[in-house]
């Protein structure tokens, strides 16, 4: 979990074109989260998504 919108956002970027799958920055409270595009189930905000392939 993250505090800091420009933390996350810097590591859903690396970790999508590291392991070249799609990944998402979350809002959870005041909190942000990076998870797969894989884990994402609908019930959390999006608030950025990284595809490598585009």
């Amino acid at each position: 979990m993250f505090t800091d919108i420009k933390i996350a956002r810097l590591n859903a970027l690396s970790l999508s074109k590291t392991l070249m799958i799609a990944t998402m920055v979350i809002g959870i409270g005041n909190q942000f989260a990076v998870i797969t595009a894989d884990d994402f189930d609908g019930d959390v905000v999006v608030i950025n998504e990284y595809d490598p392939f585009s």
